[in-house]
């Protein structure tokens, strides 16, 4: 049987202490090979020696680190605003889209009236006929989106609010208020959703007309000036000051920009960004 090899510190009981705080292991808890115990002064030598690195080589990588995490948030900051920029390409091509076909089919009546008043009677007939090819077109383009797009589901706790909530939808100008205080809330920052928001809108509305005081008070004035539940901003036109095919348009893409996931999670809020495109520079 091999003799046992006993593990004795030769250093002082002062380097021990010092070595023990710095990470050390004494011989009455040295579980491992004895021929690998390094005694407390050596480990204290070492320590001076190779922790300096060691320190190095953390700040180091820490310093990589922060780069690497700093690139990681530029580039997802590059990537939400380059989605954001495609939100935009395609909320802004929809609306250009339909104004093309407005400005087409104005063009073409106006052309029809010049040829019957010139008396071409072979101009009206061919003009007429891509007027309504233009229409069939249109209305087929309609028919075809509404097929393929999934029905337009409200928002569930628009719904159970609306139930609490009545006037909303029937009283024009609590509605007009309601949506003027949403489309400023939002507009602030506000990043509520759900009931939380709803609820929010309900208390502001019932603030602003339980008040009496000048109109300084009420944070939507603007939004009372709406017509048809459309609110609009000073003297900003909205969605109901839109034309009725660029209404039926608009309505129509709701589909594809709103919901609980997408961009707009009301179709008020849709109407909205869709009127402030439409009327762009007007």
């Amino acid at each position: 049987m091999p003799e046992e090899i006993i593990i004795e510190s030769k250093a002082s009981a002062e380097v021990q202490t010092e070595a023990e705080q710095i990470g050390w292991i004494p011989p009455t808890r040295f579980k491992g090979d004895p021929e690998r115990f390094i005694d407390a002064d050596e480990y204290i030598e070492r320590g001076k020696t190779v922790l300096p690195i060691v320190k190095e080589q953390n700040k180091r990588l820490h310093s990589e680190l922060e780069v690497v995490r700093a690139e990681s948030r530029r580039t997802a900051a590059a990537l939400q605003k380059a989605q954001q920029a495609i939100e935009q390409m395609e909320e802004r091509h929809t609306v250009a889209t339909q104004k093309a076909v407005e400005n087409a089919r104005v063009q073409l009546k106006a052309q029809l009236a010049a040829a019957s008043e010139a008396g071409d009677h072979e101009g009206v007939a061919e003009l007429t006929d891509q007027l309504t090819l233009m229409n069939k077109a249109e209305v087929k383009a309609e028919k075809k989106a509404a097929e393929t797009s999934p029905p337009f589901v409200p928002d569930p706790d628009l719904v159970e609010w609306n139930a609490d909530n009545p006037w909303y939808g029937k009283d024009k100008r609590k509605t007009a208020l309601a949506l003027g205080i949403a489309q400023e809330l939002r507009e602030s920052g506000d990043k509520s959703v759900g009931r939380a928001f709803y609820d929010k809108v309900g208390a502001e509305v019932t603030a602003t007309l339980e008040t009496k005081e000048s109109p300084a008070a009420s944070k939507v004035e603007g939004a009372r000036n709406g017509s048809d539940n459309e609110p609009r901003s000073g003297s900003k036109k909205g969605y109901a000051a839109l034309p009725s095919d660029a209404k039926a348009a608009c309505d129509a893409d709701s589909r594809q920009f709103v919901g609980p996931t997408k961009r707009y999670k009301t179709v008020a809020e849709w109407r909205t960004r869709y009127a402030e495109i439409y009327f762009e520079g007007a």
